[in-house]
């Protein structure tokens, strides 16, 4: 089930925080295309998250009925 939660500083944190933590996983990889990819998505991914407002609505998907 689909939830929307705004954007606050410390969401906006905790985003970046995991961009950082799949980006440190990927450079350990040997680089070839694939990990290429993705690496460029993930700063995408960062400079979009970076761009929006705060209280921007993220859709989010619940795990286990919670938030």
């Amino acid at each position: 089930m689909t939830f929307y939660k705004p954007l606050t500083p410390a969401f906006r944190s905790d985003i970046t925080a995991g961009i950082h933590k799949n980006m440190t996983e990927l450079n350990a990889c040997q680089p070839n295309a694939l990990v290429n990819i993705q690496i460029i998505g993930l700063i995408q991914l960062e400079k979009l998250i970076n761009a929006l407002p705060d209280g921007y609505p993220i859709p989010l998907e619940r795990r286990n009925g919670s938030e």
